[in-house]
C-alpha cells in the first residue's frame, strides 16, 4: 500500500508531459526544457499511459524521429492491478561529461 501512495504522488508531481505520436527528439527537447530525465506520456483524455526516461530515448536514439511509444515503459490499470516497469539501459559517465551505453 505504501508502495502505490508513493508512486501516485510521483506521478501526480510531473509537470512535463508527451504524447506516445510524439518523437524522441520533441520529448528529448520537452526533458532540457524541463531540465527532468523523466516525462509522463499522457493519453488524449490526459490520463497516464507511460513514462519515458532520457535512458530510453538515448538508447533508441539511431532514430530521432520514431514516437515516444515504442520506447516507453506502459503504465497499469488504477488500483495496482499491474506492476509499473521501467528497464533501463546502464550508462557510464566518460571524460568530459558525456554519457555511453555500458556493455
Amino acid at each position: 500500500m505504501r508502495q502505490n501512495r508513493a508512486i501516485k504522488e510521483t506521478l501526480s508531481s510531473f509537470i512535463a508531459t508527451v504524447f506516445p505520436t510524439d518523437t524522441l527528439l520533441r520529448a528529448l527537447r520537452e526533458m532540457e526544457r524541463h531540465q527532468v530525465q523523466l516525462l509522463g506520456v499522457v493519453g488524449e483524455g490526459g490520463g497516464l499511459m507511460g513514462l519515458v526516461s532520457e535512458a530510453h530515448i538515448l538508447a533508441a536514439w539511431g532514430d530521432p524521429l520514431a514516437p515516444v511509444s515504442e520506447v516507453m515503459a506502459r503504465v497499469g490499470l488504477p488500483g495496482g492491478r499491474r506492476r509499473v516497469s521501467l528497464r533501463l539501459p546502464r550508462f557510464c559517465l566518460r571524460r568530459g561529461g558525456r554519457m555511453r551505453l555500458a556493455t
